[in-house]
């Protein structure tokens, strides 16, 4: 008989450990989810680049990491947490763009590979190293602030040794089509560079945060992009590497925020469900994701024809973590789960409103692992100096 499942511990048991509100991920899942990614594009050379930006636990990086990930870096604090988290500098590619002298500093010296983006960051480079470019995919009259154009090519190539090519597609794409036409003018870009070792697609993978909504078709995208890489490598006469950037694929439906029901208020015909978090904790429709699906993890019976929204603990007055949603019956001591939010939930949280941040635990092998403890009131204050 097959060993029976490693169970992990309910929310109820989580949440008395280690307080709400509370961020909880499922290693598993991430590691199923890359592996999902990886046999998604049947092409070799593939290197699978972690961006970084969606979620820097260091316990789901350094287990993508084992699993093969490099990683993506945005920002050389990205490049930071990934070489905190074990992650070797060789395995770190920086798309970055804006450099300063001091960013350049800290990369060059770790031989961290880069994309850059603007003609001027290539002078300031000085051809101390190769370096990949990031290239305008859209029409220059689009207002895409990323890329060197097509025609820039030329006083580039002047400038830098350009091994690679990388795109920017967008974020939360959830379009193989976007994805493919984006890649085919990378593609025809590519002929003009007589060192090109890899093609980048970028990064921007979507996942469906609504019920209903179709997922991207990866496996169609792969083999589109394969097929590509074939012919690319076919005219060239030796193999061009693929290096693509998952990141909020492989984490953001492996998170998830418990938050407790602190009150409930009905008038109007509505009801206000006040809970102990804040969109402080959290991406909310102002800032980033327009929906994120909200559920009672003890219900009492059906969801009741009120329409309901999710309350922050703070008197702003956009402290809404769910509007119009449909719930069961609760009282104070319930928990919520808001799924959904491996990727860009802790990352963008911050002190606004001067509430301290959650706890963040890690599932993993049946056993909870805490990787960020919670804050307190002086962590608020702890970049203060004495006048």
């Amino acid at each position: 008989m097959p060993a029976p499942a490693i169970q992990s511990p309910p929310a109820r048991e989580l949440v008395a450990r280690f307080g709400s509100p509370l961020y909880v991920y499922d290693a598993g899942q991430v590691r199923a989810a890359y592996r999902a990614f990886a046999g998604a594009f049947p092409y070799a050379p593939l290197d699978l680049h972690y961006a970084i930006v969606c979620n820097k636990n260091r316990y789901l990086v350094a287990a993508l990491a084992a699993e093969g990930a490099g990683i993506h870096a945005n920002t050389p604090g990205d490049a930071f947490a990934a070489l905190e988290a074990g992650v070797p500098a060789d395995r770190i590619v920086y798309s970055g763009t804006n450099l300063s002298a001091d960013d350049f500093a800290f990369l060059l010296p770790r031989g961290i590979a880069m994309n850059l983006d603007s003609l001027d960051q290539l002078r300031d480079l000085g051809g101390r190293a190769p370096v990949g470019l990031r290239l305008l995919i859209d029409e220059p009259e689009a207002a895409n602030r990323i890329g060197v154009t097509q025609a820039e090519l030329p006083e580039a190539l002047a400038l830098a040794t350009i091994t690679r090519l990388h795109m920017y597609a967008g974020t939360n794409t959830l379009s193989p089509a976007r994805f493919l036409a984006c890649l085919d003018r990378l593609i025809a870009a590519s002929d003009l560079l007589p060192d090109l070792e890899a093609i980048d697609l970028g990064g921007g993978f979507g996942v469906p945060y609504r019920e209903g909504l179709p997922p991207l078709d990866l496996a169609a995208l792969g083999h589109e992009v394969a097929e590509r890489m074939e012919a690319l490598s076919a005219r060239r006469g030796r193999r061009i590497g693929l290096v693509v950037e998952p990141g909020r694929t492989l984490v953001a439906q492996a998170g998830t925020l418990y938050m407790t029901v602190v009150s409930v208020k009905e008038r109007g015909g509505r009801r206000f469900v006040g809970v102990d978090s804040t969109v402080g904790n959290i991406v909310v429709p102002s800032v980033y994701h327009p929906y994120h699906r909200i559920e009672a993890l003890e219900p009492r019976g059906g969801a009741l024809d009120v329409p309901t929204d999710i309350c922050g603990n703070t008197t702003h007055s956009r402290d809404f973590l769910g509007r119009d949603l449909r719930l069961p019956a609760l009282q104070p001591g319930d928990l919520l789960a808001m799924h959904d939010v491996g990727a860009y939930g802790y990352a963008m949280s911050s002190h606004f409103l001067n509430r301290p941040r959650p706890a963040e635990v890690v599932l993993d092998g049946g056993n909870a692992i805490l990787t960020t403890r919670r804050e307190g009131f002086a962590d608020l204050l702890s970049t203060w100096e004495a006048p």
